[in-house]
């Protein structure tokens, strides 16, 4: 069981197990028993959690968010490539990691293994909860829900079975007093509509709940080859996206052939030259505008001949401070366009520029440049070919960098704005490892490009303000 510290969090961790009653496992016709624990039910592959209501392939990374009266709580669940021996199985662990408004509440390292059978069995879990101040500040942390079988008296319990039946209860974990979190079957085969209008088939819904709580029932949903999608709780805990981090997510741009590849001309992302946008946002820090204007020029990168495109962002509200809008960013983008129609992102020139409270420039710096090619830098798709539901892709590859991901999270759908309306668009939603916390929706639209941007964990809105395009 998981507990946060401080701030009183609704947000369930996704691999979490919550919820209460008073329910058993007690094994009769509809409530099958559960095999008994033991090291010898599991083979040398215990580590590879292949059921595909809960797959575990290392790199897989689900995102999730929920909307509480204390703010946006973002919970980011990675599957590491690592394993760790526990009661005599060999384990995958999960990192777990709950962000609220930026604020890390909660670290978690989970350990599960999977047994001949195909049953999913939690093994245990090491847990750092954060407090903090009112204004943000740390107060302490504590370990608060840790447990590991075959240490203190805590058992396994099995997080999913290998073949659900209605009606079916287990146990998922138990340390007496502690950690003692069960689940039912409730339903299986079932369609599952997310709020973003996603809908997945064939899932199972289970009760989930802790003798030790009380009235936090939550309603789980795991869908084929995705996992936990949502949860119904006092608060609606939605799955947003599932990335594919690693090597696997990196576009191959080996197998790339590239005639032309300095005419852009993808429906969802076109580089003519001379071509134009303008997009603006209300920012804590006044009005945002960003100036993005398709170069005659091209640069080679990594042996491809690349267009250039000029990124430059102001920072101005009527204009403040002296007359004159700041300049705080001056970016030169590579793009190339491979002979599939996959638009390709080889890299960026930057400059940041940072001000003192009177406008007066301090310092600049270049940090988030990067090259395809250089110091193993890799590049990745800004737009593939075909976009489909689902899709995961790295945009860019520099570790420590430059890593940014995106996953398609919906085609041919409307975007309307203040004074236009789009339709057969494309939406993803952008993520960095790096800045775990911070979530973007992007939408696409055809000839046209990228017409607003949605920053869901700080509310901000940046919006297409005009284009030679139109």
């Amino acid at each position: 069981m998981r507990s946060y510290a401080g701030m009183g969090l609704a947000l369930l961790s996704a691999l979490a197990v919550m919820g209460c009653g008073s329910r058993s496992s007690n094994g009769g016709p509809s409530d099958p028993a559960e095999p008994a624990f033991s090291a010898a039910r599991f083979g040398a592959d215990s580590a590879q959690v292949t059921n595909p209501y809960f797959p575990l392939g290392p790199g897989r990374t689900w995102i999730y968010t929920v909307e509480t009266e204390d703010g946006t709580e973002t919970d980011v669940v990675e599957v590491l490539d690592e394993t760790r021996t526990v009661a005599g199985v060999t384990s995958r662990v999960v990192h777990d990691r709950v962000f609220l408004d930026g604020l890390l509440m909660e670290d978690t390292r989970d350990w599960y293994a999977q047994d001949s059978d195909g049953n999913i069995w939690y093994l245990g879990e090491e847990v750092t909860n954060y407090e903090y101040d009112d204004e943000g500040g740390l107060v302490g942390t504590d370990d608060e829900g840790a447990w590991e079988a075959g240490v203190g008296g805590a058992e396994p319990g099995i997080l999913f079975k290998a073949q659900p039946v209605v009606g079916d209860s287990y146990r998922q974990e138990f340390l007496e007093g502690k950690a003692e979190d069960m689940a039912r079957v409730e339903a299986v085969n079932v369609a599952v509509e997310l709020e973003n209008g996603t809908v997945y088939e064939g899932c199972v819904r289970t009760l989930e709940w802790n003798p030790l709580e009380e009235n936090s029932d939550a309603y789980k949903y795991y869908c084929p080859d995705v996992g936990v999608v949502k949860e119904e709780l006092e608060d609606l805990v939605e799955l947003r996206a599932v990335f594919q981090q690693g090597a696997e997510g990196v576009p191959d741009f080996s197998a790339a052939v590239f005639t032309d590849p300095s005419t852009v001309d993808h429906p969802y992302f076109p580089l003519e030259p001379g071509a134009t946008w303008t997009y603006t946002a209300e920012t804590e820090d006044g009005v945002e505008t960003t100036v993005v204007e398709v170069l005659d020029e091209t640069r080679v990168v990594n042996g491809i001949e690349c267009r250039v495109v000029r990124d430059r962002v102001y920072l101005g509200d009527g204009p403040p401070l002296g007359g004159e809008d700041l300049l705080i960013e001056d970016t030169h983008d590579w793009y190339a366009q491979d002979d599939a129609g996959n638009v390709w992102y080889m890299g960026e020139q930057v400059v940041n520029y940072e001000y003192d409270d009177e406008g007066n420039l301090l310092a600049t710096d270049s940090e988030g440049a990067w090259e395809a090619g250089v110091n193993g830098a890799m590049p990745g798709y800004l737009m593939p070919a075909s976009p489909a539901a689902g899709m995961s892709y790295y945009q860019e590859f520099y570790e420590d960098e430059a890593e940014d991901m995106a996953y398609v999270v919906a085609t041919g759908i409307g975007v309307e704005l203040e004074d236009a309306e789009y339709t057969e668009c494309v939406q993803t939603l952008d993520w960095n490892p790096l800045e775990p916390d911070v979530l973007e929706y992007k939408y696409y639209c055809p000839d046209v490009g990228m017409v607003k941007e949605e920053v869901i964990t700080d509310e901000e809105t940046v919006e297409l303000a005009g284009s030679t395009l139109l």
